[in-house]
C-alpha cells in the first residue's frame, strides 16, 4: 500500500512539474518571438541608418569636391589679383600719370596697352584672360557713365594709387 501511494504521489507530483515546465517552455517560447520581432526591427532600424550614413556621406563627399573647387577658384583669383596689384603698383611707380587718362571710347586699345603690360610682366595666359574679363567687365558697367548727356569730366586730379586701391 504505502508503495502504491508513494507511487501515486510522485505521479501526481511529476504530472505537477511536467505542467510547470510545459507552462514555462510555453512563455519562453514567446519571448523568444517577441525577440526575434525584435531582432528583425532592430536589424531594418540599422540598415535604414547605414543607407543614411552612406547617402550622407557621398552627399558630403559632394560638398568637399565642390568646396575644394571653389577655394582653388578662390585662390586662383585672390593670387591673380594680388599679382595685377603689384604689377599695376610698379607701373604707377614708374609713372603715376601712365593709367589715369584711359580713353573709354577706346577700350579695346586700352586692352591691348593692358596685355602689352601683362605681357611684358610676364603674367601666364590664364591670369590674363582673368584681368582682361574683369576689365572689360567693368567697362560694361562703366557704359552707362557715357551715354549722351552725362556730364564731362572735371580736369584730372592724381590720386597716387588709385587704381591700387580699387583691387
Amino acid at each position: 500500500d504505502d508503495t502504491a501511494k508513494n507511487g501515486e504521489n510522485s505521479v501526481k507530483t511529476a504530472t505537477a512539474q511536467k505542467a510547470k515546465l510545459e507552462a514555462k517552455i510555453g512563455e519562453l517560447t514567446s519571448d523568444i518571438d517577441v525577440s526575434g520581432s525584435k531582432i528583425e526591427d532592430l536589424v531594418a532600424a540599422v540598415a535604414q541608418a547605414e543607407a543614411e550614413l552612406k547617402n550622407a556621406t557621398l552627399i558630403r563627399e559632394k560638398e568637399v569636391a565642390e568646396f575644394k573647387t571653389s577655394e582653388g577658384e578662390l585662390m586662383d583669383a585672390v593670387d591673380t589679383l594680388g599679382r595685377a596689384i603689384t604689377v599695376l603698383g610698379r607701373e604707377m611707380a614708374k609713372s603715376p600719370t601712365a593709367l589715369a587718362q584711359v580713353d573709354m571710347k577706346n577700350m579695346a586699345g586700352t586692352l591691348q596697352a593692358l596685355s602689352a603690360v601683362l605681357d611684358a610682366a610676364a603674367f601666364p595666359g590664364s591670369d590674363q584672360r582673368k584681368l582682361l574679363a574683369l576689365v572689360q567687365a567693368k567697362q560694361s558697367e562703366g557704359d552707362d557713365d557715357l551715354q549722351p548727356g552725362a556730364p564731362a569730366a572735371a580736369v584730372y586730379e592724381s590720386k597716387s594709387g588709385g587704381i591700387v586701391d580699387v583691387l
